[in-house]
């Protein structure tokens, strides 16, 4: 690595100047998704601790084997972690060796017994950061880990072990972002030890047993919340219906009508329920409304996954599949209308969110809308369109009475998804957590604002 790439991979943030003191720390774990729904709620995340007076630290973990140091992989995702505005933001890579080590020590662990979710926790175990980065934060003042996702948290548990000493005790907190069995059954995944595809309940199993590791989970959705508490010991269970950045939603709220609006937007990651969202909508709203001649654009990842599984629709449609883009921002300002056509998925939909925050007219299924309290929204103004023909009729009539359907989004999203209400969840677990760790609330930890 050169050394310009490890200087901006250790420090992205203070000007590139390190403290001239120890603040207290917050590290924070997760993918390496920063244009996803898991990059809006890290985003959040880092918001809310730099908010309290603790300095962040968030580290990149592939589960993948082929995000090691020098990949030109990690391009596509190196601006994006940046940006999302921790103090300092490092990558954690596979390494050969220490991948083939974990190999062998997953299979002495967990043996036939294992899973495929096992191996993907362990794999990101694996991954090494610099000795330079290392060094700082393992001399940093670390008084909480926050993970996200069940696999980053191998990681997360050696990073705590090599803390030992002042920082042994140091309290963990977890975001579940969904149930992860089920996403890892979605994707069938291939157990690595039996060559078979895992049963739901083993999967499950798996998941369960790493889950009563951490000292507090927290849960994104209503439906998420449920079903972790019924299997895991009460008490340490929160329930954080997630928010989006404030400086995101006030600079798209506040823009002027674009020049050259955008009639629709989609965005979405490469994953199967928004695959299925683009063969239903394609192949059942959209011939209904494609002689309006309405701009539609698709960003994100998406565009990968339909050309790779749904080759026959992105030849059909590609001029409307934008791919991934660095300002997501500039989309939402030009968009009239937002729409979310999920047939299928599970865990919080953070992009219906990210659409009310950004005040934008909204057009969704009740997929789009699962995990989130169902009665306060209708009480809001928000219905869910599930029929093709209503889909459709939806969309015309958003973008015929434009502004009182923004005027519905922003309500809903200030009364359920408010950065206040997130934030003062946020604390409740926090504090939680810390009292895992004797006297961390009396000492020398920031105090609530």
């Amino acid at each position: 690595m050169s050394g310009a790439r490890e200087k901006k991979e250790l420090i992205s943030a203070n000007n590139g100047a390190m403290p001239t003191r120890t603040p207290s720390t917050v590290i924070i774990t997760g993918p390496p998704w920063p244009r996803s729904g898991t990059g809006r709620v890290i985003q959040s995340q880092i918001q809310y601790y730099r908010s309290r007076g603790f300095q962040t630290v968030f580290i990149a973990v592939p589960f993948r084997w082929n995000f090691f140091r020098d990949s030109s992989v990690w391009d596509e995702f190196r601006d994006g972690l940046n940006a999302l505005g921790a103090n300092h933001t490092f990558l954690a890579a596979i390494e050969p060796k220490e991948f083939r080590k974990a190999k062998y020590a997953a299979t002495l662990r967990h043996g036939l017994r294992g899973t495929a979710l096992d191996w993907l926790i362990a794999m990101a175990a694996s991954a090494q950061l610099t000795p330079e980065q290392r060094r700082l934060v393992v001399t940093s003042n670390v008084k909480l880990i926050h993970v996200n996702h069940v696999f980053t948290l191998g990681f997360a548990l050696r990073l705590k072990r090599q803390l030992s000493g002042k920082s042994s005790d140091v309290p963990m907190l977890l975001d579940t972002h969904d149930i992860q069995s089920y996403v890892v059954q979605e994707k069938r995944e291939t157990n690595p030890w039996t060559r078979r595809l895992d049963s739901a309940e083993r999967l499950l199993r798996s998941e369960i047993e790493h889950l009563r590791r951490p000292d507090v989970l927290v849960h994104l959705s209503i439906a998420d919340f449920d079903f972790f508490k019924q299997r895991i010991s009460a008490g340490k269970h929160f329930l954080i219906l997630p928010t989006i950045n404030e400086e995101f939603v006030r600079s798209v709220r506040e823009s002027s009508d674009p020049a050259e609006p955008i009639d629709l937007l989609f965005v979405a990651d490469w994953h199967a329920p928004n695959l299925a969202a683009i063969r239903w909508f394609f192949g059942e709203v959209w011939p209904q409304i494609a002689n309006r001649n309405y701009d539609l654009k698709i960003v994100g990842r998406i565009a990968l996954g339909v050309e790779s599984e749904l080759p026959t629709i992105y030849a059909d449609f590609r001029k409307y599949f934008i791919g991934e883009v660095a300002d997501l921002t500039s989309y939402y300002r030009a968009t009239q209308c937002v729409i979310a056509p999920m047939v299928s998925g599970s865990g919080i939909s953070i992009k219906t969110v990210e659409a009310l925050g950004a005040g934008k007219a909204f057009v969704g299924t009740s997929k789009a809308f699962r995990g989130m309290p169902l009665d306060r929204l209708k009480e809001l103004g928000i219905q869910a369109h599930n029929h093709p023909n209503e889909f459709a009729d939806a969309i015309v009539n958003a973008l015929q009475n434009r502004e009182a359907a923004e005027r519905v989004s922003r309500a809903a999203y200030d009364a359920l998804f408010s950065t206040e209400a997130c934030f003062a969840q946020r604390d409740e677990a926090m504090q939680t957590a810390l009292q895992k760790t004797e006297g961390a609330l009396a000492g020398s930890g920031p105090k609530q604002a």
